[in-house]
Parts: structure tokens; C-alpha cells; sequence
């Protein structure tokens, strides 16, 4: 009887040690095919996300190029006769020149001439002489802007609006920095479709505000 009772007993280890290491090995398996998914989701998402960084860097240098192609095109510009609204003209020049006032109709107000202890502030002087700012009643106003202003202007859009440099990024808090895509687009449009100008007329007019009346590029 005791015999058979621990024959019986040995039987039952055995089974259960048998049990046991056969839900060992099946964990084994369960664990290793999720470690081959895991490694799979993993190899599938790095090539996603590299497929998506070369679609970017990739969209980025089109669209720098298609930007040193309009900057080429700036700088053999003389001049041009640009139209827009005076805090349109006062954001473009903030963001080229470092200082500007609405009212002013030079490159510095009569009551801020540069002087030995007291500079001007622009970080590149526009130098609009007296007579290249025409003011009209509705708040519109006429800039004789120079091909290297142009330039300038261009560069600073370009680099509000596409600007990978995160310190840049991070230190521009200028409210309105949303509207430098849209006019770096507009000049840059404007700047590809230019015939080029003559001896006789050697500049070109932009209007930016499409709602002044008779707007013609």
C-alpha cells in the first residue's frame, strides 16, 4: 500500500515537473516571437522614421535652393519701388535693419541721429535717405528699397519662417513672426517671375498689399 502510494506520488512529480517544463518552453517561445515582433515594430519604425528625415532634408534643400535662386535674382536688382502698409514696412525693416518707427521718414528719426554716445542701433543701416519714403493718407506708404536691402530682407524673412537654428527660434518672441512665410513667398514669387530691367528703367515696383486698389506687380 505504501509502495504504491509513493509510486503514485513519484508519478505525480514527474507529470508536474513534466507540466512545468513544458509551460517553461512554451514561455520561452511566446517570449522570444514578442522579442521578434518587438525587434520587427522597432526595424519597421526606424525605417519609417528615416524615410520621413529623407523626405524632409530632401524638401528642405528644394526649398533652400529654390531661396538662393530668388536671392541670385535680388542682388542684380537696383532698386525697387515697394507698396505696403506702414506696419507691414515697419515689421520687414524691424527684422532686417534691428530698429525702425512707423513714422519715420529716413533711415533714423530727426530726434534719434546717430551721434559719438548715442549710435543708431540698426544692425545693417538701410540708408533711406530723405525722398525714398513716400507716405499716403491711408496708411500705405512707398519704399525705394535697394537690391542689397532686398537681399537683406529676404534673408531675415527666410530665416523667421524656415530658421533651423533653435537658439533663433527660441529668442525670437516677436509676435508677428508667423506672417514670414507668407512674405517671403509673395517677394519670392514676385522675384521669379521679373523680366529683367533696362538702362532706361533700371527698377521694378512690388505691391504688397493685394487690397490697395489697382495693385499691379
Amino acid at each position: 500500500m505504501f509502495k504504491t502510494l509513493l509510486e503514485q506520488w513519484k508519478a505525480n512529480q514527474e507529470q508536474k515537473r513534466a507540466i512545468a517544463a513544458e509551460r517553461w518552453e512554451q514561455e520561452k517561445h511566446w517570449r522570444e516571437e514578442d522579442r521578434q515582433e518587438n525587434r520587427a515594430r522597432e526595424a519597421a519604425e526606424r525605417e519609417r522614421n528615416e524615410e520621413e528625415t529623407a523626405r524632409s532634408e530632401e524638401t528642405y534643400r528644394t526649398i533652400y535652393r529654390a531661396h538662393l535662386r530668388v536671392m541670385r535674382k535680388a542682388v542684380t536688382i537696383s532698386y525697387v519701388s515697394l507698396t505696403c502698409h506702414e506696419d507691414t514696412w515697419t515689421f520687414l525693416a524691424r527684422r532686417a535693419f534691428g530698429t525702425w518707427s512707423p513714422e519715420w521718414l529716413t533711415s533714423v528719426s530727426e530726434s534719434e541721429l546717430p551721434s559719438p554716445s548715442k549710435p543708431a542701433g540698426f544692425t545693417k543701416d538701410p540708408n533711406l535717405t530723405p525722398g525714398r519714403i513716400t507716405k499716403q493718407d491711408n496708411g500705405m506708404q512707398t519704399i525705394e528699397v535697394s537690391g542689397d536691402n532686398l537681399v537683406t530682407i529676404l534673408e531675415r524673412l527666410w530665416e523667421g519662417a524656415y530658421s533651423r537654428n533653435p537658439y533663433k527660434a527660441l529668442t525670437d518672441l516677436d509676435p508677428n513672426r508667423s506672417a514670414c512665410g507668407p512674405l517671403h513667398t509673395r517677394i519670392s514669387d514676385w522675384l521669379e517671375d521679373l523680366e529683367p530691367g533696362t538702362a532706361s528703367k533700371p527698377g521694378h515696383a512690388l505691391v504688397l498689399d493685394e487690397r490697395t486698389e489697382g495693385a499691379a506687380d
